[in-house]
């Protein structure tokens, strides 16, 4: 399968004698009890794309889960509840380790417990840091809108069906969504990167559309390797706009190169996360 056109590379040389924290320090945000693989692919994509450390929080009791999936991921242990969801007082951890962050994804596989509906409020007002918002981050800003008041640099990453609670635009309307997206992009200063065949990525006044992917890829955790991509090139010194666009193209890529190997129907994100590695060089080298 040819490569298609791809946004322009931006990405900083790599000298020589760098190390490992010229090339972002990423925070992944999120899990619980069940769902401690969507925060694991999220940092694991991270690694795949170039950061050079990347720590996980994830609720207490997922701490053992999330290191199992790879041993370079730092993970960090948020105080949980019984349930194994985030406490309220999990966001003193997030804030501790936030000073020290280059980029940050908050979201995938979270819930929409108190706990996390803190530690989303928490994000929104960190207008230094950039922030990637993705699956139960935007699902609680859709029902907190009034709390969640989004400043400083951030990409939002919804489905259709997110992007419906977020606008309430239907998800079966996507020329309408598509329009909404640029408004609220628009409004609040942000990137919206709104996914789906021909992923959309907008700032409000530039909207650009994704020509790489396929329909293997339409499987869970996708979205969560993607906002573990972007929060990456974030992290690589990428403007939000630059990072959604690279980001966007990227994954697809990744995916097309596991759907030439192992075929759409049987290929999974953790084949799309093999292949990271191949699609950044491919970038690169073109």
């Amino acid at each position: 399968m040819n490569a298609p056109p791809r946004p322009p590379l931006l990405l900083p040389y790599r000298n020589r004698d760098s190390h490992k924290g010229d090339y972002g320090r990423i925070l992944a945000v999120g899990g619980s009890r069940g769902m401690a693989g969507s925060i694991s692919m999220t940092a694991m994509s991270a690694l795949r794309t170039g950061s050079g450390l990347v720590s996980a929080i994830i609720p207490d009791r997922c701490l053992e889960t999330v290191a199992g999936f790879d041993p370079c991921i730092m993970t960090i242990a948020a105080p949980d509840s019984e349930a194994g969801h985030f406490d309220t007082s999990a966001m003193a951890t997030f804030e501790s380790h936030s000073v020290t962050a280059d980029a940050i994804a908050i979201g995938p596989g979270m819930g929409t417990g108190p706990g996390a509906i803190a530690m989303v409020i928490l994000a929104c007002c960190m207008p230094k840091i950039p922030r990637v918002f993705d699956a139960d981050a935007l699902n609680i800003v859709a029902v907190s809108s009034d709390e969640c008041e989004c400043v400083g640099p951030a990409v939002w990453t919804p489905h259709p069906g997110e992007m419906q609670r977020l606008t309430g635009v239907s998800a079966n309307d996507r020329d309408a969504q598509i329009d909404a997206a640029r408004k609220l992009a628009s409004k609040l200063g942000i990137v919206i990167l709104l996914k789906g065949t021909k992923t959309i990525v907008t700032d409000g006044q530039e909207t650009w559309c994704n020509q790489t992917g396929n329909p293997g890829m339409a499987k869970g955790g996708s979205g969560d390797c993607l906002a573990g991509i972007i929060a990456s090139l974030l992290g690589q010194g990428l403007a939000t706009i630059q990072a959604a666009k690279l980001g966007a193209h990227v994954h697809g890529r990744a995916g097309d190169l596991a759907a030439d190997e192992v075929g759409e129907f049987g290929m999974t994100p953790v084949d799309l996360i093999r292949h990271l590695p191949a699609a950044m060089r491919e970038v690169i080298e073109s």
